[in-house]
């Protein structure tokens, strides 16, 4: 038995960090990889594992079930309309993933949509489109306006972690505030924010 913790997925020889996993491909034998981050393991003869697998730890495991489904997932476009986004946000969600641009640039109209998700206390997380890569928001004046908006940037987390992450914070945060703080914070190899180059 391993002493490694975690939820893996294992294709074809690789082990890969669950919470890094993205399906690629509908069709090919290795349809899963790794993204943002080196394969966790491989299987051979052996089973070898790199460094960065975390080891058992020996408390019980303690589950905290619930997800909060009432979420959007927004892919920008250029010309999407900052009307569009208020009336999602207006419809109830008690979250939102922006799908942004390259590193996570947002247009400057929707600056008064994100303060009032702000004001109505509604997490708003940006990802990127792109597949890797990080969000770097604070390079940029409309990024760094967002931040200050209360934003969060998902850094290097797939758009698949993002959106279970955030689901599973909505559940069982508190307020507003913890659900950010949450999403800022790396529980399991899920998100970098050192500057690590891919």
């Amino acid at each position: 038995m391993s002493d490694k913790a975690g939820v893996m997925l294992i294709f074809d020889e690789e082990i890969i960090l669950g919470a890094r996993s993205s399906k690629v491909s509908e069709s090919k034998l290795n349809a899963f990889e790794t993204i943002n981050w080196d394969v966790l393991g491989e299987i051979r003869i052996d089973i070898r594992f790199s460094d960065e697998a975390k080891k058992r730890h020996p408390e019980p495991m303690r589950l905290e079930k619930g997800f909060e489904s009432n979420i959007a997932v927004v892919t920008l476009f250029p010309g999407f309309p900052p009307s569009a986004f208020a009336g999602i946000l207006e419809s109830g969600v008690k979250g939102m993933v922006l799908r942004g641009y390259g590193s996570g640039n947002i247009s400057y109209e929707y600056l008064d949509v994100l303060k009032k998700a702000r004001d109505m206390q509604v997490p708003v997380i940006v990802n990127t489109q792109c597949l890797e890569g990080a969000t770097l928001m604070h390079l940029y004046d409309v990024g760094k306006q967002a931040l200050n908006l209360g934003v969060v940037q998902s850094f290097d987390m797939s758009i698949e972690c993002t959106i279970t992450k955030l689901m599973w914070a909505l559940k069982h945060a508190k307020d507003y505030h913890r659900v950010r703080e949450i999403m800022d914070t790396n529980y399991v190899g899920e998100i970098n924010k050192d500057g690590r180059i891919y």
